[in-house]
């Protein structure tokens, strides 16, 4: 009986472990996509200097910042978006 106990609570705390990995996964990969789409932008806005696209910007980038807070790991987050620490 022990054993049997013992057997699903490592289960669980596995399926855990493994869903919190994937959420981790799932966050990095929209911040990859958002950072895409910031260097585009940044790209677009060094011939022709916009206001708008300077708000936009910011904006990707704190969306970036709240998934590396949600990530739970925020500097490795970030080390892993922009390469160094923000």
């Amino acid at each position: 009986m022990k054993f049997l106990t013992f057997s699903v609570l490592l289960l669980f705390f596995g399926l855990n472990m493994t869903s919190c990995t994937s959420e981790y996964q799932e966050r990095l990969e929209e911040a990859k996509e958002l950072k895409e789409q910031m260097t585009l932008i940044e790209e677009s806005n060094f011939s022709s200097p916009d206001q708008h696209l300077v708000s936009e910007i910011r904006e990707i980038e704190q969306q970036i910042f709240f998934l590396a807070k949600l990530s739970g790991n925020e500097d490795t987050f970030l080390m892993e978006i922009f390469g160094e620490l923000q």
